[in-house]
């Protein structure tokens, strides 16, 4: 791939977020570097998906009544947190967007 590096001595390597400001000599482990990223950054699994799916479905005639709909995507946020899930309002509409599109264009 490189002239004259050889491919199996590289490895991939772990970035901090930009954001984040460390002082010398701060150490930084990899699962703590992990815990940092931002949630929309982790992938739905597709049993998630499912419970989101399934709960948004519970709540249809009131998302169909409501002009707006923060309240309501707060509540499936926490019934996502009671089944053990840690996803914002805002992760949880934005996923269930992408789902309908997947769909639509299927």
């Amino acid at each position: 791939m490189f002239s004259g590096v050889n491919s199996d001595s590289l490895r991939p390597i772990s970035m901090v977020a930009a954001s984040t400001v460390l002082s010398p000599g701060t150490e930084i482990s990899p699962l703590a570097s992990k815990e940092k990223l931002p949630q929309q950054q982790q992938q739905w699994t597709e049993q998630e998906t499912k419970d989101l799916i399934g709960i948004r479905a519970e709540l249809e005639k009131d998302f169909t009544v409501a002009k707006r709909n923060k309240a309501l995507w707060e509540i499936v946020s926490a019934n996502m947190r009671e089944r053990g899930y840690r996803r914002t309002p805002d992760q949880c509409k934005l996923c269930l967007g992408q789902v309908r599109n997947i769909n639509l264009n299927d």
